[in-house]
This record gives C-alpha cells, sequence and structure tokens, in this order.
C-alpha cells in the first residue's frame, strides 16, 4: 500500500510541474527555437532536423515529444564555376536575415494532456566583429492544447471501502477540453565564429551566448472554469562552446542552459568531447568531416544525461538517456528515458573556397 501511495504521490508531483513547465529535450542545442529565437540560421546555409523523446515509461503512462524543424537564411553565398578544370569557388557574402519553421506535439500521463505547437521564426544578424556578429530574433507561435478529463481519478471519487469509482461525481468544474492560442517570444545572441586556417590545424573556436524571453503575451489556459490561470513567461540564458585541440583530432563543446517559468527552472550543464576521423576536403569536397562525440551533462536535482552523436558530412545522429537521480529513484529506479535526433545540414560554405 506504502508503495502504490509513493507511485500515486510521485505522477501527481511529475504532473504538477508540467502543468507549469514547457516540454522540453535533453539536446538541447538541437532545437533552436525551443532555446532562442535569434538562434534561427546561425550554424547553416540550411538545417533541419527531427528529434523524438520518451519518458517516465518505467514510471507511468509514457510522455512522448516530437520535433521537427527546418530554418535557412533568406540570402545564401552563392558559387561560381572557376574554369572546366577546377570546381566551385564560394563567393563569401554576409547573410543578414533567416527564417524557420518548426513543430512540436507532446502527450503527457493518463489524461493524455496534449501539446501541439506551430512556430514561425526569424532572425536578422548585425557583424560586431571580423569573426563575431549579434542578432536579433522573434518568434510567432500558434499552440493547441488539450486533455481527457475522463480518465483522471480524483479524491472525492473515493467509495470508501474498495477503492475508487469513477461514477461517483469529481466535484471539478471542467473547462474546455481543447483550446488554441497564439504566443510570441524574443531573443538576442551572440556569436563567435573563427574556422581552422587550413585542413588538420584543428584551431577553430566557435562560442554563442543568449537571453530569450518566452510567452511574452502570458496566455490564458482555460481548463478549469472560474479560473484565470495564464501561463508564466520563460526566460532563458544559455550559451556554448566549440574549442578545437590544436594539430589533434580533439574538440570540446561544453554547453549550458538555464530557464526560469515561474515557481520552475531548469538548469543544465556539461560538455561534449568530439573526435574528429575525418577533414573536409577544401576543393574537390569528396571527403567530409566526420566525427563521433561523447557527452555528459548534468540536469539539476533530476538527472544526468547521457549522450553520443555521429556525424558524418551534412549528416548527423544522436542519442541520448536520462538516468534519473531525483527523490523519483524510488520507483523510477534510474531510468528516465531515450531520446533520438536526426539532422541534416548544408555543406560547409567556405569547403570549395581556395585561400590564398
Amino acid at each position: 500500500m506504502k508503495k502504490i501511495i509513493l507511485i500515486l504521490g510521485s505522477v501527481f508531483s511529475i504532473g504538477t510541474n508540467l502543468f507549469s513547465q514547457d516540454m522540453h529535450f535533453s539536446q538541447f542545442n538541437e532545437n533552436p527555437s525551443l532555446m532562442n529565437p535569434a538562434l534561427t540560421g546561425v550554424s547553416h546555409v540550411l538545417r533541419a532536423s527531427v528529434i523524438y523523446k520518451d519518458q517516465w515509461r518505467s514510471v507511468t503512462v509514457p510522455y512522448k515529444t516530437f520535433g521537427a524543424s527546418y530554418e535557412m537564411k533568406f540570402k545564401a553565398s552563392s558559387w561560381d564555376k572557376v574554369d572546366a578544370f577546377k570546381t566551385r569557388a564560394y563567393k563569401k557574402s554576409f547573410n543578414r536575415l533567416s527564417g524557420g519553421l518548426s513543430f512540436y506535439s507532446d502527450k503527457a500521463g493518463d489524461g493524455n494532456m496534449g501539446t501541439n505547437q506551430v512556430n514561425l521564426s526569424f532572425a536578422t544578424f548585425i557583424k560586431s566583429g571580423e569573426y563575431s556578429s549579434v542578432s536579433l530574433g522573434l518568434q510567432a507561435g500558434v499552440v493547441q492544447k488539450s486533455v481527457d478529463y475522463s480518465k483522471f481519478v480524483f479524491s472525492n471519487q473515493y467509495n470508501g471501502s474498495t477503492g475508487y469509482d469513477q461514477a461517483i461525481a469529481t466535484g471539478e468544474q471542467y473547462g474546455a477540453q481543447s483550446f488554441i492560442y497564439p504566443d510570441f517570444a524574443a531573443g538576442l545572441l551572440w556569436n563567435y565564429s573563427r574556422e581552422e586556417k587550413s585542413i588538420g590545424e584543428n584551431n577553430q573556436l566557435k562560442a554563442d551566448f543568449g537571453f530569450a524571453m518566452f510567452h511574452i503575451n502570458q496566455p490564458k489556459q482555460r481548463f478549469l472554469v472560474g479560473t484565470n490561470e495564464k501561463l508564466f513567461s520563460k526566460f532563458v540564458i544559455h550559451g556554448k562552446l566549440l574549442i578545437g585541440i590544436p594539430h589533434s583530432n580533439v574538440g570540446l563543446a561544453p554547453a549550458v542552459f538555464c530557464q526560469l517559468q515561474g515557481p520552475t527552472k531548469e538548469i543544465v550543464g556539461g560538455m561534449m568531447i568530439k573526435y574528429y576521423l575525418k577533414d573536409d576536403s577544401k576543393y574537390t569536397g569528396y571527403i567530409k568531416r566526420s566525427s563521433i562525440g561523447l557527452g555528459a551533462y548534468y540536469r539539476y536535482k533530476d538527472a544526468v544525461v547521457a549522450a553520443i552523436m555521429l556525424e558524418i558530412g551534412q549528416y548527423a545522429i544522436g542519442f541520448s538517456y536520462d538516468i534519473n537521480t531525483s527523490a523519483l529513484t524510488k520507483v523510477s529506479t534510474l531510468r528516465g528515458g531515450p531520446e533520438i535526433m536526426i539532422r541534416f545540414n548544408s555543406a560547409n560554405p567556405f569547403l570549395f573556397q581556395k585561400r590564398h
């Protein structure tokens, strides 16, 4: 009986937190529109990805989250044919505007509490140095939320002897089972990108540091009648680095992510170590840079995240697993949940650029 009470209490605690928090992924760097609209188009001329997360299967009905995103720079740098005996040459230009479209879907718990979200993001870039830029991002979204009240069980439905009877009135005043609202966000980002000067030198340095605000309009939530509950605005601070160890095949990629939303907070920090298997060919493009990365992150008071990523040319696949370390371990036995990501991006724009 004590175990049953503990499980019910733990599940209720999870549900309470998720009611007030947005959906999230462990591979947070792979979901720019959920982290900062100013990240739109910052890394590649074109980028597309899909991601799926399954969590708490060891405790209750699993929470399933799916996401897909596409982003691109509006003025892609151009390529010219040099002559009949050479490949293409890159005409370097600075892209000042980018846009992105993303979709996310989340199903949580016994009541199938669902969130479907479509975001349209734009970012503009301003040069701040030879290798750096500042970007401003804006995002407009449409969110649809739903819940199945018939699958909930409340304390008023305990019959006093044998258990819970769903035929007994709940005493709750339900609101809409499904509703739609607009949602807005904005963010700032400082980006630094210094590529390696020659093949194999591995002295590149890249950095992103940003701040964003989500739910600027604090949309009203209409699950219960007679309440004026609004979605808390969310504030995000994030940063990451990619540091090449000169004259080696190793790169270090530390990252940190912090979001505050009402009484809740999420803080994640850690690092991935990348081992480069091949280098780009600056002239033919036949040899693509490939790498394998191993990483570990800590989500404060919640989980240790183990991650692996394989990048082959323009493609990448990442897998992570949440190892639960919170008080919920009594029922989860450390099992949080897996997450998988697949990404495609355009070729490195400097790949065919001959250096003089």
